[in-house]
């Protein structure tokens, strides 16, 4: 007489017939949802179906590019990340995604070191530059992240790459070529415990961003306590991108603020957005407080370029390239400057030289976050002048045996700085 199945053989074909059942769904529901371009929640573009060709299917590209598209364009995305990073966290695990989840509720987002020859190229161009324009005053502020100033924050054993080789590397680079290396690693670190980077967000705060405006300034010959600030509260419900990417404190929202002088006199500022062709008479876009990416408040997000005029006796010009970290700093330097240009090279596409020469700039500023400097290779074009051709880059020494280089030569979305 035949045995009937018991009860856990039961169980494992249920088991299975419904594993398959669910498979097959959602590969017919990935079908035939639209893709999506951007997301609003990790704020920046998703990956487009690549485009079938022999080229690129013998050299692997197409794979590779596949796979993106489909991690990116995946059914329920937002809610399968959130759903992998609580599973990860029940069972001990704190980084994923690049994304560290650090004590005091920080997320930190992990170094990439670029490879020797990006960061060679890089340098070669800003210390090229500085030759062709010896007249003029360059200073470099390279904000280091808060896996860097907020290291005691991390979890226990996480293999997070070190920063500081990289940035004392470049610094001796810069230096040597005449450009001034603004460090503020010290005044970071001298104030890590006054929130100075965003629990969710990439970014530094306002507050970060002042305090490393305050050593900034001197080194500028401004005299920073002329003006004294208040700081407002404009959110109170912000939520970065590092949340966003990781799925880790889905649910936290935290504070967003702006400093605002306190004595009425200081002169009011234009901030032309030149591509656009809009003025406005503020450096805030408090329509972006109610949308998910609240950092773009600050100058309404980035540009290819933004030109900023301020009615005030000092007669000095400054051109400031830079990424999104430069956004809630730039208000500061305003009152001291006649005009402001703000070039942002991975959206800007016109000739630098011609455009220094036009607005007759006197000084330059780069200001980046280290994350998005050194994985970002428009830089290295925008201060390229138009008839150059490539050339072999000289060797830069970074003092990290330990750190392999492993960073892509694809721009930085800076989760917009970047």
């Amino acid at each position: 007489m035949k045995k009937k199945p018991n009860g856990y053989r039961y169980f494992y074909h249920l088991t299975g017939c419904l594993f398959g059942i669910f498979i097959l769904a959602v590969l017919i529901i990935n079908f035939f949802v639209p893709d999506r371009g951007f997301s609003q929640k990790e704020n920046r573009v998703l990956a487009s179906r690549p485009a079938i060709s022999v080229s690129q299917l013998t050299s692997g590209k197409f794979a590779d590019g596949y796979e993106t598209y489909v991690n990116d364009q995946f059914f329920l995305r937002d809610w399968w990340i959130t759903l992998r990073a609580t599973a990860q966290r029940i069972l001990g695990n704190t980084e994923e995604n690049g994304v560290f989840l650090g004590k005091n509720g920080y997320l930190m987002e992990d170094f990439t070191a670029p490879s020797q020859e990006r960061l060679n190229r890089t340098v070669n161009a800003m210390t090229d530059f500085a030759a062709r324009h010896s007249d003029l005053s360059q200073y470099a502020l390279i904000a280091p992240n808060a896996v860097n100033i907020l290291s005691d924050k991390l979890p226990a054993l996480a293999a997070a790459t070190d920063q500081n080789p990289y940035l004392d590397a470049t610094a001796a680079a810069l230096e040597k070529a005449g450009v001034t290396f603004v460090d503020v690693r010290d005044t970071l670190s001298q104030h890590k415990d006054d929130g100075i980077y965003y629990h969710t967000d990439h970014h530094w705060t306002t507050q970060g961003a002042y305090f490393a405006y305050m050593q900034l300034a001197k080194v500028l010959g401004i005299d920073s306590s002329s003006i004294s600030y208040d700081k407002l509260p404009v959110s109170m419900s912000f939520q970065g991108t590092l949340s966003a990417k990781s799925g880790f404190r889905a649910s936290e929202k935290e504070e967003m603020d702006v400093f605002l002088p306190r004595d009425d006199s200081v002169p009011s500022s234009v901030v032309n957005y030149v591509d656009e062709q809009k003025k406005t008479a503020s450096f805030y876009d408090t329509s972006k407080l109610e949308t998910r990416d609240k950092y773009a408040m600050f100058f309404n997000g980035n540009h290819g370029k933004v030109v900023i005029t301020t009615p005030t006796e000092e007669n000095r010009t400054l051109l400031v390239i830079k990424d999104s970290y430069a956004n809630s700093l730039i208000p500061f330097l305003a009152p001291y400057y006649r005009k402001i240009v703000m070039v942002d090279p991975r959206y800007f596409y016109d000739d630098l030289e011609e455009l220094m020469q036009v607005e007759e700039i006197q000084e330059v500023l780069y200001l980046y976050n280290a994350n998005t400097f050194y994985s970002d290779t428009s830089l290295e074009l925008a201060l390229m002048p138009q008839s150059s051709t490539d050339s072999t880059p000289d060797s830069i020494e970074t003092d990290n045996t330990d750190t392999a280089s492993a960073s892509s030569d694809n721009a930085s979305a800076d989760n917009p700085e970047a």
